[in-house]
């Protein structure tokens, strides 16, 4: 499988330069921003940005740096591109009135390349505490360069949610002539680091010295590179951090690729190991409450309920999650799923509970497990909100370049990408038989689908009374055709599910 590129981090760099500061420090300045915006751009990440005007002193040098890390990400993306790479803050009246037309031209041509996501701010409201919170809403992190009071209020804006910071120590002044701005923000960060980057402030600060701009040592490109991976060591010290919010389960290497794929999780990326080895992965998502819901990404290696729940178990005791959600593959039964369909299990079906009575006989005895009263509304109100789903899908799947054929010799192959609500069989042989297929809706009426490790999971989960979905797409009919031809296109579209209820699904 092909990895798709991640999305962006968008990154904040806030400041300016006085009409009266050197033309040498301005120079520097924005070869700094250009340097720093390939970085950026290198990683896959991008930045937020606000435009307006371009004031330039008197020998013709601009005073901000948006304009110059707008021109820098149209050179370096001469063509389309898969997601944006900056988020452009704007207001219409300063569109109008206040660029001239190489300038709207050029936020034009990046919108229409898919490189700009333009977030307008209504022309009554454009103050500059409104810009910072706009700005804020999209930044990963910031770094200042210059500027004053308006560069501080975005800092400490950040800062209070507890993203990261950097300031730099360039004399350039603001344009505003407001305040001390980056330099304030230098001086406070070398005496007190943590405010600024709460996991990496110490040892940040010991290199910082080798990191001036005000009197460099080292090559503009190289200060850049630096100043990048400090953030980025930042960010990914957090994430290791955090405490688990979600807990992502899959059993099979196709589960686990389409889970990292859709969490944003680069095939490259190293696993972490727990005490006992267990290979796992950290992943944020920002969900619609504006926070960061923080998913640890692991897996059985094998299939079955016993190795499900013991692992399940474990994971919960390391982790302590709030909730768990198993992804993966599943079989559906013919006329009632097709190929690619995705179910979040209603009802969970232990069908292998069973009692040997004399003369032989067999006597059945499933157990039953279902969500949380609390989850079960979350999905509710998941499903009932089929048509911003069914949009939020349809373009998760697009970005990820998802498309299932339109027939399969197999069987029906599904025409929609929102999930459904399903009870689910669950026991530890692995169904080719029809027969025994259609047998399991004798235990429970409203049986459509068969699996190997959903009850193992809720009964570890009921354990530790932590709540649990399992979320799977239909890959074979449990019968003779079976094959493994839908296998990672039906893990994918789970996945996907998986990662966009976390965002905008739950608690809500």
């Amino acid at each position: 499988m092909n990895q798709q590129p991640l999305k962006p981090k968008y990154f904040l760099l806030a400041g300016s330069a006085s009409t009266s500061a050197p033309a040498e420090s301005i120079n520097r300045a924005h070869e700094f921003v250009r340097e720093v915006t390939k970085k950026v751009l290198d990683a896959g990440d991008g930045f937020v940005v606000y435009t307006a005007a371009e004031p330039v002193n008197e020998a013709n040098q601009p005073l901000v740096f948006d304009w110059t890390i707008l021109r820098e990400i149209e050179a370096c993306y001469p063509g389309e591109a898969t997601s944006p790479r900056v988020v452009i803050v704007l207001a219409e009246r300063h569109r109008r009135d206040s660029m001239n037309a190489e300038q709207r031209a050029l936020i034009a041509k990046l919108s229409a390349r898919g490189l700009a996501k333009i977030d307008t701010i209504p022309d009554a409201i454009v103050t500059g505490g409104n810009v910072g919170d706009a700005q804020a809403e999209h930044a990963a992190g910031m770094i200042a360069l210059g500027g004053g009071k308006g560069v501080s209020d975005r800092a400490y804006k950040l800062m209070k949610r507890g993203i990261p910071v950097y300031p730099l120590d360039l004399k350039i002044g603001a344009n505003s002539e407001d305040g001390d701005g980056a330099l304030g923000l230098h001086r406070t960060f070398m005496s007190a680091p943590l405010p600024f980057l709460s996991h990496t402030g110490a040892a940040a600060v010991s290199k910082t010295p080798s990191l001036s701009l005000e009197e460099p040592v080292l090559p503009i490109v190289e200060v850049a590179a630096r100043v990048v991976a400090i953030l980025g060591g930042e960010l990914a010290a957090e994430v290791c951090a955090a405490p688990t919010d979600v807990l992502v389960l899959t059993a099979l290497p196709v589960e686990l690729s389409a889970a990292r794929l859709a969490f944003g999780i680069n095939e490259e990326t190293p696993a972490a190991k727990t005490d006992i080895g267990q290979n796992h992965w950290r992943a944020q998502v920002r969900t619609t409450k504006g926070t960061l819901a923080t998913c640890t990404i692991a897996t059985f290696g094998t299939a079955g309920n016993v190795d499900a729940a013991a692992t399940t178990a474990t994971l919960l005791m390391e982790f302590k999650p709030k909730l768990v959600i198993m992804i993966g593959i599943a079989a559906g039964m013919r006329n009632k799923t097709a190929l690619g369909d995705v179910v979040i299990a209603d009802r969970v079906v232990a069908y292998e509970g069973a009692a040997l009575l004399a003369g032989g006989q067999v006597e059945a005895r499933p157990d039953t497990y279902r969500p949380t009263f609390s989850t079960q509304q979350d999905v509710s109100n998941y499903l009932a909100s089929a048509l911003s789903v069914t949009a939020r899908l349809k373009l998760a799947r697009a970005k990820q370049g998802l498309q299932f054929p339109e027939s399969s010799t197999a069987g029906d192959v599904s025409k929609s990408v929102m999930p459904k609500a399903a009870t689910i069989a669950s026991g530890e042989k692995l169904l080719r038989d029809p027969e025994k297929f259609r047998q399991l809706r004798e235990l429970h009426g409203k049986v459509e689908v068969a699996e190997m490790e959903a009850a193992g999971i809720f009964a570890a989960c009921t354990q530790h009374s932590v709540p649990s979905l399992v979320i799977r797409g239909i890959s074979d009919f449990g019968d003779e055709k079976k094959d493994n031809s839908f296998h990672e296109l039906a893990s994918r579209a789970a996945a996907i599910i998986a990662a966009d209820m976390v965002a905008f699904g739950l608690g809500s």
